[in-house]
């Protein structure tokens, strides 16, 4: 038999976690208020859970993947709470990302009641969580890490031990920080080259093969605005929220960011006009719509 586990928030990216628990023969209890995704996962074998509390009944892992950190707070310490019931040696795993200063807060708590955290934030997206190659990193305890690591190894290909509490949710905010930057990057770029004439699979075979190159673009990009998919894998509202949640640490140890600061404002006007909740690499099409003209062979046309 597997473990006994619980996931909290079962949206696009704990839904698919879930799912490869499930698949890997793991007793799964699973909450989040919409119905329809907890519904989803019973008829895959779970076990429908009320509340936080509820779920974390009995469970040797709870794992988190929520949107906010007070969320996450809430799900772990509000009146419905999971340490409520969580048992004296269980270990949450939060998943989620948020900011270094809630995981520890979270973490403390959590020692207080007897209960084991791990802040370990994930990356690759909804790819890496439906194929089981996400990259986790984590913050806490290395041998409580290395206890949860067979569950974990079930999720992700690269699991790294930070550091300490919050550490994980540093490296995942300087992930995606960089993320950001790239991606609007590539979206000046692209939107200067294509409108000086050059073709955008040319453009893109020449920047993937060069210095210019990145993860975005070479693996993102051509499952999204390449392919002419605005399927929403990762929000652009979320990573808003992240660069936001960097800054913040970022001015908290006194460090000049004026690159980050740019992404920062710039996801800020595209999620006022509309963008937010698209997929991050919209970034592209908010510079679309600035330069009055669009990157696809076939939409290349003023628009109206």
């Amino acid at each position: 038999m597997g473990s006994r586990l619980a996931f909290i928030g079962v949206g696009n990216m704990g839904g698919r976690m879930s799912r490869r628990l499930l698949a890997a023969g793991h007793r799964l209890a699973v909450s989040d208020p919409n119905r329809a995704l907890v519904e989803a996962l019973v008829a895959e074998g779970a076990v429908a859970a009320g509340s936080p509390a509820e779920a974390a009944q009995d469970a040797e892992l709870i794992l988190l993947s929520l949107p906010t950190p007070a969320i996450v707070e809430a799900v772990v310490t509000g009146e419905d709470g999971l340490l409520r019931t969580a048992t004296p040696g269980s270990t949450v795993i939060d998943m989620s990302t948020g900011d270094p200063g809630t995981a520890r807060r979270l973490e403390a708590a959590c020692r207080a009641a007897g209960v084991n955290f791990l802040d370990a934030p994930v990356s690759r997206g909804v790819v890496g969580a439906e194929q089981g190659t996400l990259v986790i990193m984590v913050g806490g305890d290395a041998e409580v890490l290395e206890a949860a690591r067979p569950v974990l190894s079930v999720l992700g290909t690269d699991i790294i031990h930070v550091g300490g509490p919050g550490s994980g949710q540093v490296a995942k905010l300087c992930n995606n920080m960089l993320s950001a930057i790239n991606m609007q990057a590539l979206g000046e770029v692209l939107v200067t080259g294509v409108k000086a004439g050059v073709d955008l699979e040319v453009l893109a075979s020449v920047l993937t093969a060069g210095t210019g190159s990145s993860w975005g673009l070479a693996n993102h990009l051509p499952l999204t605005i390449f392919a002419g998919d605005e399927t929403t894998r990762f929000a652009l509202e979320l990573m808003h929220k992240d660069v936001w949640l960097f800054m913040r640490a970022a001015e908290e140890q006194g460090v000049a960011t004026p690159l980050a600061a740019t992404a920062a404002q710039t996801l800020r006007m595209a999620k006022s006009e509309g963008f937010g909740p698209r997929d991050y690499s919209a970034i592209i099409s908010y510079f679309e719509k600035l330069a009055d003209m669009r990157l696809l062979p076939d939409k290349v046309t003023e628009e109206a």
